[in-house]
């Protein structure tokens, strides 16, 4: 084999693993290119260590009995295993436009970016990204013929998100429904929106267009319109304005958004999965969020299932409103048997003394009055409702205070928009430098006013690394 070759195609896959996937998992450790054959018969492996942690394997092509993979990259996922399904179909597509193939047993170019010594870096870039975006829509569909149906809708909405309409920019609401075919008379609405008239029929939260499977115009949507199934009850985990678009996105439709601001959501399931944020595609996960916080809620009094379950929706819900609103939030979850002074020498202005009028001396008068409306708000009874059963838009606003909001597992508060004492020189943003602080305390989750998110967590076991805290995901 030849030996410069593998070393460029081990650098290319690196920063494919690097640039293109790990934003999509949660990471333990380093990344490791590991130079070994495989009969892999996939191209994503997960697998736990003796301490029963997982591990992701990467591999640059799928061994056929004969042929091997040459090499692969592991690297510790604090992720679950389902994240196997948004990573394969991405790294699929990604793989096929790669200067170099690993297949055969042997190493070799398969294709030019350049000439010469002038190797053309952002034509690559431009492709991988391409790629990138099939892979995403093969993720959210059943078969290669609709996910490059929906990707030349999804490249006509990014089209539309750079374009302004009268001098406003313009919002879209699309629904795809792939397992219905339109009359053969019906308007293609794929060409229609070359049309600038396609500007004003749609807004995206309370109206939309729905679309069959090759981009046919079928219905006209509104918030009375019924969805298709039944969705009473069920999770919905998208913004809450987005709601009446999201609740006929499911089974085999797919949902395109695209707000004033430029950003598009692509929803499957009654759930965001991807949001285009400038040039860069995010990807929201529910699976990954409750896999890393339910180990924490397991410590609680009350760590039946069911409830734990509920308690991180409803911290993911809230966490989606924030996001997309863009107001930017702290929000930290306490951890039982924390002692009293390290949570005072943390928090400030603690709202939960407020109910037996032992505020303390020195709290201005501002925060005495931001106090008092936040009493009015959530006390029933003498007693502060819980986090978890006030209404979702105002624990989205609550969240979005300036300053942090901490409460116990059962959702009781300490406080809201509170100062969080932290150290000089800090790194990384207040809000990044108070969730860190945060999380020596339990759980510690900022979301910057762009919109991205990050958590971090106290360690639960002796076996982690020594540090005060450890990341446990990040969105962006």
């Amino acid at each position: 084999m030849n030996r410069s070759l593998l070393k460029l195609a081990e650098h290319e896959f690196r920063e494919i693993v690097d640039t293109y996937l790990s934003p999509l998992f949660d990471i333990r450790g380093d990344i490791k290119i590991i130079e070994s054959e495989s009969n892999n018969t996939e191209f994503v492996s997960y697998l736990k260590d003796e301490k029963g942690q997982g591990i992701l394997r990467i591999y640059p092509c799928i061994s056929d009995g004969v042929a091997k993979s040459p090499f692969y990259c592991e690297v510790g996922t604090y992720s679950s295993i389902t994240i196997k399904r948004r990573l394969v179909p991405i790294l699929r597509e990604i793989l096929k436009v790669t200067e170099y193939n690993c297949f055969n047993n042997m190493i070799r170019k398969q294709r030019n970016y350049g000439t010469k010594t002038c190797r053309h870096i952002s034509y690559k870039q431009r492709t991988f990204q391409l790629a990138f975006e099939l892979g995403m829509c093969a993720g959210l569909t059943a078969t290669y013929e609709k996910a490059t149906v929906l990707h030349s809708i999804l490249s006509k909405m990014q089209e539309w998100s750079g374009r302004t309409y009268e001098g406003k920019n313009v919002p879209f609401g699309l629904v795809v429904d792939f397992s219905i075919t339109a009359s053969p008379e019906a308007v293609s609405y794929l060409h229609f929106l070359e049309n600038d008239s396609s500007a004003v029929f749609t807004d995206g939260i309370f109206s939309g267009i729905r679309l069959d499977k090759d981009g046919k115009l079928l219905s006209f949507l509104t918030r009375n319109t019924p969805a298709p199934v039944n969705t009473k009850g069920q999770d919905m985990f998208v913004p809450f304005q987005f709601f009446d678009i999201a609740q006929h996105c499911e089974q085999d439709t797919v949902g395109i958004i695209v707000l004033t601001n430029g950003e598009i959501l692509l929803i499957k399931n009654r759930a965001v999965c991807f949001a285009k944020r400038g040039n860069k595609w995010v990807s929201f996960d529910w699976e990954r969020v409750y896999f890393n916080l339910r180990p924490y809620f397991l410590q609680g009094t009350y760590n039946d299932e069911e409830s734990i379950r509920n308690k991180i929706k409803a911290i993911y819900c809230t966490l989606l409103d924030v996001s997309f609103s863009h107001t930017g939030g702290c929000l930290a979850i306490v951890m039982p048997n924390i002692e009293t002074n390290k949570i005072s020498q943390i928090i400030k202005e603690r709202f939960d003394l407020s109910i037996t009028g032992n505020l303390p001396e020195d709290i201005s008068e501002n925060s005495k009055e931001k106090i008092e409306v936040l009493k009015y708000l959530l006390v029933d009874n003498n007693s502060i409702r819980s986090f978890f059963d006030i209404e979702k838009p105002l624990r989205k606003e609550i969240l979005s205070l300036d300053g942090a909001t901490v409460v116990s597992l059962d959702g009781s508060f300490y406080c809201a928009g509170s100062i969080v004492s932290v150290s000089g020189g800090s790194s990384g943003g207040g809000r990044t430098a108070a969730a860190q602080r945060l999380a020596e305390i339990g759980v510690g989750i900022k979301v910057s006013e762009d919109g991205y998110i990050e958590a971090y967590g106290l360690p639960l076991e002796q076996t982690e690394d020594e540090s005060e805290y450890r990341t446990l995901f990040k969105i962006k």
